[in-house]
């Protein structure tokens, strides 16, 4: 038969000669002699009854274990191996690279032979513990190899055919043998061949198992690190379905990543031109606004998109969104629009500066408007970046000065603009003060000088909580405290129309009156103390204090300015002190000069007055000079509540109105 091998008497008579001699006959193939010649030097007893060695259980698991990516493989095309031989007392068995039978199929009339030749699970069939045999060899040669008959090294595998093939990792390392043994009488050329291709077919297969690993775990590192981006994104195909949508994009859209891939994107977000442009035009847009129909209500974005490309073809599309509220907290921190100051920074003992902050304390807590009432350097924002951090601590905090923004440019500047609004607009638009503050605290400070125009539409956002931007139609929703601030009484220039009536009741849920400085004397020490620790590390001084007549100076002065006033002639002083007393002559002059009218301590008829007396003559004299009840009451180091009653005392109801 074409291409048989026989085990001829002449290979018997070789092996004879070798173990009786040593000597190597020419009929010997090279690989074969030099095999025996190192059995030999290991000291196998060619006729020794066992060839090989057998691992214990555990052992065998182990392994198992350890090659259950090549066995998971290997397995299926075993079988059809077997399959194909079936009948023809071969089996096919695999081996790790240590030669130890992982695998083994066989037909059932050959359990006994098996056995007999340690061919079981376990068995060790590599040179140096099996001898000359085609496991040994090939890998040893990490080459295909047929050993047929007596060219094994021990006598009882003489009745063998074994025909091996190496099998490698895709990194070109040997990790086991495919072999194929039967009867050495039916040894075949073909059967080689066959083990060779199957050998390839696992190692091939082995290199694509491990090409789709690397491709799984680098779409594994591309789907993480996409779902780390602080941005939605969003991947669709050129009909628009969606092919992959990172955790943030879903949470824009109010869905859950599984649901959404597969689905046309406009479920999720409704008709939107700007992915069908990229998707026909094969154009990238770039910071589009967009508001979309989202599972959770409209919501606004600023979205880019490119096309993705092969060969000049579309053939898909990558969203990006940014949902605006967070796009304008991070404007806001880059910007510094944040609180800085809490309740803790706001200095006071007196009975009125604490009820200030004791109401500022419950408006906090709850979400109401705020009206901040107070003359000019009485600290009002200090108090609105106070009730913010008590209860939007986290949250955006705008302040806007209504006053010092042209009339022409107000309302685009608290309400923002679409692109093309007017001249020198930016042609993608911008928001507004009340955008940038969603979610948290705008600020109006002078709001008596917002024009009355102005004061309408700002009426109508309060009431339907939503803007319309300048040359827009669109409604943003947005969700903002209003802490609104004055150094004017609206309730008196409402009725005069200088305000709108009904802004003002809007405005006015909860009022806060702060307290000028000349209203609490007794707070100015603490101040003092505050403003010199602070301002003379910056002169480089230190342990600086003021002396007893500057003291009573900083007291006895009427402070206009209220407290920026008292900073402005602290700072003054440090820097022309030279020591680190401050002095009289280190004020200004309208300080230290300023001394309420002196009042006369007589009656007409020139007779003392008693102590009632003289009181009550201070107090109408320092009324009839200032004019007033807030700045009599504090020449007289007096507050005004204390005024009203000593003016009831005295009969004199008609001068507390």
């Amino acid at each position: 038969m074409s291409g048989e091998i026989t085990a001829s008497g002449q290979q018997k008579n070789a092996w004879n000669r070798f173990v009786a001699t040593g000597e190597i006959a020419s009929c010997v193939p090279f690989l074969i002699s030099e095999s025996w010649r190192r059995c030999k030097n290991l000291g196998f007893n060619p006729k020794a009854e066992s060839s090989a060695a057998i691992l214990d259980k555990s052992s065998v698991e182990q392994r198992l274990a350890d090659n259950r990516d090549l066995l998971t493989i290997a397995r299926p095309i075993l079988a059809e191996l077997q399959a194909i031989v079936h009948g023809s007392n071969f089996l096919t068995l695999i081996t790790d690279k240590d030669g130890v039978i992982l695998e083994m199929l066989y037909d059932p009339k050959l359990r006994d032979t098996r056995a007999e030749q340690n061919l079981v699970l376990g068995g060790v069939w590599s040179e140096e513990r099996a001898g000359t045999g085609g496991i040994g060899l090939a890998l040893r040669l990490a080459r295909a190899i047929q050993v047929v008959g007596a060219e094994h090294y021990f006598e009882r595998d003489h009745t063998l055919t074994c025909s091996a093939a190496p099998i490698f990792r895709p990194d070109g390392q040997l990790i086991g043998i495919l072999d194929m043994s039967g009867p050495s009488e039916e040894a075949h050329l073909h059967t080689l061949g066959m083990v060779v291709a199957v050998g390839k077919a696992i190692t091939n297969q082995l290199r694509i198992e491990e090409d789709n690993h690397q491709i799984w775990l680098g779409n594994e590192y591309l789907k993480t690190v996409i779902d780390s981006i602080s941005d939605g994104v969003i991947a669709i195909d050129p009909s628009g379905r969606i092919k992959e949508i990172n955790s943030e994009a879903s949470k824009i859209l109010g869905t859950d990543a599984s649901r959404a891939r597969g689905r046309d994107i406009h479920d999720l977000i409704g008709e939107t031109p700007l992915l069908k442009k990229v998707l026909t035009e094969g154009k990238p847009v770039t910071d589009v606004e967009t508001v979309m129909d989202a599972g959770r209500g409209d919501v606004h974005c600023n979205t880019s998109a490119k096309p993705i490309l092969l060969s000049g073809q579309v053939i898909g599309a990558v969203a990006t969104l940014k949902e605006m509220k967070h796009l304008h907290r991070v404007v806001n921190q880059i910007t510094g629009a944040e609180a800085r100051f809490t309740f803790a920074d706001i200095l006071g003992e007196s009975a009125i500066m604490q009820r200030a902050i004791h109401l500022a304390e419950v408006a906090a807590r709850n979400s109401y408007s705020v009206l901040l009432q107070g003359e000019s350097g009485t600290g009002k924002e200090l108090f609105a970046q106070a009730i913010h951090n008590a209860s939007f601590a986290k949250q955006p905090f705008v302040a806007i000065n209504c006053a010092a923004i042209p009339e022409t440019l107000i309302e685009s500047e608290l309400f923002g603009y679409e692109g093309g609004a007017f001249t020198g607009a930016n042609r993608n638009g911008r928001p507004g003060k009340f955008e940038l503050a969603n979610d948290g605290t705008i600020f109006l400070d002078e709001i008596g000088e917002m024009p009355l125009n102005i004061q309408t539409v700002l009426l109508r956002v309060l009431q339907e909580r939503s803007i319309v931007r300048v040359g827009g139609l669109r409604s943003i929703p947005v969700n903002v405290r209003v802490i609104a601030a004055t150094n004017k009484d609206l309730a008196v220039e409402a009725p005069k129309g200088n305000f709108r009536q009904d802004l003002f009741y809007r405005l006015n849920v909860f009022k806060i009156d702060i307290p000028p400085l000349r209203d609490r004397p007794e707070d100015i020490p603490i101040m003092v103390e505050y403003l010199i620790s602070h301002i003379s590390a910056r002169f480089g001084k230190s342990g600086m204090r003021v002396s007893l007549p500057v003291m009573r100076a900083l007291q006895r002065y009427s402070w206009p300015g209220n407290v920026r006033q008292l900073e402005n002639v602290i700072e003054r002083a440090i820097s022309l002190s030279e020591g680190d007393l401050i002095e009289e002559q280190n004020l200004p002059d309208f300080v230290h000069e300023y001394a309420p009218p002196k009042l006369t301590e007589y009656a007409p008829n020139g007779q003392p007055l008693n102590m009632e007396g003289v009181e009550r003559r201070m107090i109408m004299e320092a009324l009839r000079h200032f004019g007033e009840h807030k700045k009599a009451a504090s020449s007289l180091g007096i507050s005004r509540s204390t005024l009203y009653r000593r003016l009831k005392h005295y009969g004199r109801e008609s001068d507390v109105h």
